[in-house]
């Protein structure tokens, strides 16, 4: 049974100093996080601005802190279908592996593109070609440099599924590429009411693959799918923690999205309810 570790996403304690952010995560109980750099460093516009010396703050602020990262998150548009988009998205992608590698960082993570953002008449079939493309692209560098590419599904996005999913992996055959688990995301709105049978068909066939558990509270109303309290929301985090009863991985790290700081506590009780089943 694997040992699940509680973190949170480094930029929902806003943005600053690596040292002074990861210090106000530990502080507030969490043991690992997830960094964005474009999202939680003051002045990171662009990858460009990712140097060494920066780098060598974060490796820095991670030993004296201690705070480990358990996801680099690059999330760039590799299922994009205008090809010079997609070509830009995948060279920002390959510029971070090196920084993953120098960071010890378990995985990069990244999701796939929102449908909602490609060009008129694009087929999500147009989509996983360029998704496809991009990583072929990535996959030989991320080998070479002994680094994890994992991969959110995202029930909006390009890999929108439980069987797209498996199609990127069987068709990349990578022992590189890996996934990120969020329940939520995962979960659209047809699957509301049988979250136990997605879970498990999650589990089933890549289960032994999940890098990393996303975990955030979404609700709906009459305005649609909306963020909210974990306490309130509709995610059967029970039965997706009880699919994953039996993964052989060691440790899986547990991050809070949208985390409040000032409610770190309670959501960490919450979270424990069902990591601790």
């Amino acid at each position: 049974m694997s040992k699940y570790v509680l973190g949170t996403r480094g930029h929902d304690y806003g943005k600053g100093k690596v040292k002074d952010v990861f210090s106000r995560i530990q502080e507030d109980g969490w043991s690992c996080t997830q960094l964005a750099f474009k999202k939680l460093v003051e002045g990171v516009k662009s990858y460009e601005d990712v140097t060494p010396e920066l780098v060598k703050e974060v490796e820095a602020a991670m030993k004296s802190v201690p705070m480990d990262v358990a996801v680099l998150g690059t999330y760039v548009e590799l299922g994009a279908v205008d090809d010079r988009k997609r070509q830009s998205a995948v060279a920002d992608f390959i510029s971070q592996i090196p920084v993953c590698k120098a960071l010890n960082i378990p995985c990069m993570g990244s999701e796939t593109t929102s449908l909602a953002s490609q060009p008129a008449g694009t087929t999500r079939g147009d989509a996983m070609k360029a998704l496809l493309k991009s990583l072929e692209a990535i996959m030989p560098v991320a080998e070479e440099q002994g680094v994890i590419v994992a991969l959110e599904p995202v029930y909006t996005c390009t890999m929108n599924s439980v069987e797209t999913t498996r199609e990127i992996l069987d068709s990349m055959k990578s022992p590189n590429l890996k996934v990120i688990l969020d329940m939520a995301n995962l979960m659209g709105p047809e699957w509301v009411e049988k979250q136990d049978v997605l879970y498990g068909r999650a589990v089933e066939n890549w289960g032994d693959q999940i890098m990393a558990i996303h975990f955030k509270g979404v609700c709906y109303d009459e305005n649609g799918r909306r963020s909210c309290l974990l306490e309130d929301s509709i995610v059967d985090y029970a039965a997706a923690f009880d699919a994953m009863k039996g993964l052989p991985q060691e440790v899986i790290p547990v991050l809070r999205e949208e985390a409040v700081p000032m409610i770190a506590k309670k959501d960490q009780a919450f979270m424990r309810r069902f990591m601790e089943r």
